[in-house]
């Protein structure tokens, strides 16, 4: 009996099961904290930066050093119950050497937040980053975002977020990049994530990019593994049209073949099409 479009419950869950597809991710996760430990011991960082009193409303920031430094925030993935800044930070190499400021993000994790919590943090986040952005020095009329997962579902909350009802100017982000993200939560609703996650019906629409397009005509970048469910590819699909529809400069960076944690990869890869696309993103507002 189908519980989301044509999917039965065990087919739904089969697509967001990511883990089940990729059995070899605890040695992947290994890896990235691994490169990340070792990018944050041989790099500059400022760690654990507090935008909040919880103890996980901290970053993580690279300087890139130099003046007139544009910003890229990452914001990571887990599902919003799993992973950490700290598995992120070899990410930041690329943009590093070319003279951006890297930031990545924690947030508070299901199921001891809620999603409207997950969001607010990530809300908050960027607004201490705009209001310390001298202290830091980075240029805040430059701040861009990236996401992975969970995180791509984050970076398109942001966004479609009204800046000027929290005190910054509407366009305080310049641009996005989403990797792998999750732009529709009536899926995840319905399937096995939400035993944790604890998504209600009236959560969907507030919490959904789908129902909340950029407010600005930033550049967005979006890109998917070949290799993911159909569900991941439907999505970016759905969320590509919409900003279209919206006048909303959408580039999609294809990656033909790849799994869920595959995906994220090229971010920190200095080759890859993806940061081209991202440093080119970037580099237009010089």
């Amino acid at each position: 009996m189908p519980v989301f479009r044509n999917l039965d419950q065990e087919s739904l869950d089969k697509q967001y099961n990511n883990r089940a597809a990729v059995p070899e991710h605890p040695a992947i996760l290994a890896r990235w904290a691994a490169d990340a430990a070792a990018f944050r011991q041989a790099h500059a960082v400022e760690e654990n930066l507090a935008y909040g009193s919880d103890p996980k409303q901290t970053l993580d920031y690279f300087p890139a050093g130099g003046p007139g430094r544009p910003l890229l925030i990452f914001i990571h993935g887990g599902y919003w119950q799993a992973l950490d800044k700290s598995d992120s930070s070899h990410l930041a190499a690329p943009y590093l050497a070319r003279g951006i400021d890297v930031a990545m993000l924690n947030y508070r994790l299901a199921p001891d937040a809620t999603m409207a919590e997950i969001v607010r943090d990530n809300r908050s986040a960027v607004v201490w980053l705009h209001r310390n952005a001298r202290v830091l020095g980075f240029d805040a009329n430059r701040i861009f975002v990236s996401g992975h997962s969970a995180g791509g579902q984050l970076v398109g909350m942001l966004a479609g977020t009204r800046w000027e009802d929290l005190g910054l100017p509407a366009d305080v982000l310049k641009g996005g990049c989403s990797i792998s993200g999750l732009y529709d939560l009536e899926p995840i609703r319905l399937c096995y994530l939400n035993r944790v996650i604890g998504l209600i019906e009236t959560d969907v629409a507030p919490y959904s990019p789908m129902h909340h397009p950029p407010t600005t005509t930033l550049p967005m970048i979006l890109t998917v593994g070949g290799d993911e469910s159909a569900e991941y590819h439907r999505q970016q699909a759905e969320y590509a049209a919409l900003l279209r529809e919206r006048g909303v400069p959408v580039s999609i960076v294809v990656q033909p073949h790849g799994h869920h944690f595959d995906a994220l990869e090229p971010l920190g890869d200095a080759q890859s099409e993806l940061t081209a696309a991202v440093l080119a993103m970037i580099e237009a507002t010089a």
